[in-house]
């Protein structure tokens, strides 16, 4: 299943894949909507035959807007093999990806898009922090009380025909292929950048399908394909940042507030 996808070429494709969160459909439409570039991106719904039949839900969405677009399956894919759909799919010149459960600062795809264009990345991630899935659930004014993450794997952004020099993401990985893919961009001598703003939520969601895959290691049933390899666990290295901000990443609350203080979350 195909939604009908429009001629113009877009900056940025963003790869959502949807599995048994019918209820975070809505919240993520009004988070794209809400993005300043949303009529320069693609949006591509993934479902992999998910049981809560999220294509239906993302349907009158994509017919109102042809830059979205619903890529569904009728056999159950994992998370990387979905993204590798997407990824095939894409139409962009730079693709990236976010969770249904997380969120995305309405600048992100703008900020990212001018970044790599601006500065020839090849590759990117921005500052991340992470929150609780509580009553004030992806409320920006608190994401200067909520610690950085130490990693990239949560969101990033990468050329669409790295495909053809440092592959596409391992499927054979159940957790952790964001990561692999990272320390493969790191020793591919590419241009990797970080955006030294906070532009994405990660929720710590107790019933993600990566913590549901990682306690299923902890009881011996990773042992096979899909077990996180742990020379993998470190993840890509980012070797440049943006020349706007040299400073390193905020490593305590008032550097966080400092960058903070540089985005209006409105």
């Amino acid at each position: 299943m195909h939604s009908r996808c429009v001629t113009t070429t877009p900056r940025i494709s963003v790869l959502i894949s949807s599995y048994n969160n019918a209820r975070f459909v809505s919240k993520k439409l009004a988070e794209i909507k809400a993005q300043t570039l949303f009529g320069e991106c693609e949006f591509l719904f993934i479902d992999t035959a998910s049981p809560e039949r999220e294509r239906e839900l993302f349907a009158p969405f994509c017919q109102e807007h042809p830059n979205c677009r619903v890529i569904a399956t009728d056999e159950r894919r994992t998370l990387y093999q979905a993204w590798n759909i997407g990824w095939r799919e894409a139409r962009a010149p730079i693709v990236c990806y976010s969770n249904m459960d997380d969120a995305m600062h309405p600048r992100l795809l703008e900020e990212v898009a001018q970044s790599m264009a601006r500065e020839r990345w090849d590759a990117c991630a921005v500052l991340i922090v992470k929150q609780s899935m509580d009553e004030q659930w992806n409320d920006w004014t608190r994401a200067n009380r909520w610690p950085l993450s130490t990693r990239p794997g949560p969101f990033a952004a990468w050329r669409r025909e790295l495909s053809e020099t440092i592959g596409w993401f391992d499927e054979r990985f159940l957790v952790a292929g964001d990561k692999e893919f990272w320390s493969r961009l790191a020793s591919a001598n590419l241009r990797v950048g970080l955006i030294p703003k906070v532009l994405y939520l990660y929720t710590r969601n107790p019933e993600s399908l990566s913590r549901s895959a990682r306690q299923s290691e902890r009881q011996g049933a990773g042992a096979g394909n899909g077990a996180a390899r742990p020379d993998l666990a470190r993840g890509g290295k980012l070797v440049q940042q943006s020349h706007r901000d040299p400073r390193p990443a905020a490593a305590d609350l008032g550097e966080q507030r400092a960058v903070l203080g540089q985005l209006d979350p409105r």
